[in-house]
């Protein structure tokens, strides 16, 4: 990128440090900023960052200025605090529906939304008795399309498999597409389901979400269900002997 086109970025790379290497404990001075920005082939004069911190701010940055002889400067409020990234990342680590993986990369994603600091004291290891993780690694490709089918008014056709204990996969019904019309997602005794019309049964039905497999949307309208239903989200197809 030609230095001059960087320059014109100078204030986006500035909030890039200060969202990044700024908090409470950890503020920067201007001096520090031009060393950082170096590092990015941008060079500033004070001037200039103090004008483009003053655009920051009144553009929304919640930048706080510790004033005194060599002013400091650090991000104040950000959309998630840290006790709430800590909820999210316990959340995550003890998500039985979350892969291993899965729950790596969310974590890292949760980090990035803290300053490098902070994210130190979120990667901890959170220890939870009896935790079990789901070995389906499409769990979230399977929600994007349930929930689409959900908005679209559509059925869905699916496979649904438990593991045996050797922990390989086993279909229901000798791997017989199953027909639902998806309606609502639950979230229950550290499961994900889908509540959905399972025209086998002509009643509504939880599916595990990290048991289905191959989902695909069909072109036809889901089943008109009755809207006052309630949905028990104890009713688990795992409890019906289908095989």
């Amino acid at each position: 990128m030609a230095a001059n086109s960087k320059l014109k970025l100078k204030p986006f790379y500035i909030m890039k440090i200060l969202m990044e290497q700024t908090d409470e404990k950890h503020p920067m001075t201007v001096n520090n900023l031009i060393e950082e920005l170096g590092k990015y082939d941008i060079t500033a004069e004070r001037k200039s960052i103090y004008a483009d911190i003053e655009m920051l701010i009144e553009f929304g940055l919640d930048i706080i200025c510790l004033k005194c002889r060599a002013n400091q400067y650090f991000i104040g409020g950000r959309d998630f605090e840290l006790p709430e990234l800590k909820l999210l990342v316990d959340a995550v680590h003890s998500s039985r529906f979350i892969t291993y993986k899965k729950s790596e990369e969310l974590i890292e994603k949760l980090e990035r939304l803290a300053s490098i600091y902070e994210a130190k004291e979120l990667h901890k290891n959170v220890f939870v008795s009896n935790q079990i993780k789901t070995l389906n690694e499409s769990i979230y490709y399977n929600v994007d399309v349930i929930n689409k089918a959900i908005q679209e008014n559509k059925q869905i056709r699916f496979k649904y498999f438990e593991y045996n204990l050797d922990k390989q996969v086993e279909y229901r019904r000798n791997g017989e597409w199953y027909y639902a019309s998806p309606y609502a997602f639950i979230w229950d005794d550290d499961n994900y389901y889908v509540i959905g019309y399972y025209e086998r049964y002509d009643d509504m039905i939880n599916f595990r979400v990290d048991r289905m497999e191959t989902i695909e949307t069909l072109d036809i309208n889901r089943k008109e269900v009755n809207a006052n239903v309630e949905y028990n989200v104890h009713i688990e197809l795992d409890t019906i002997s289908e095989k």
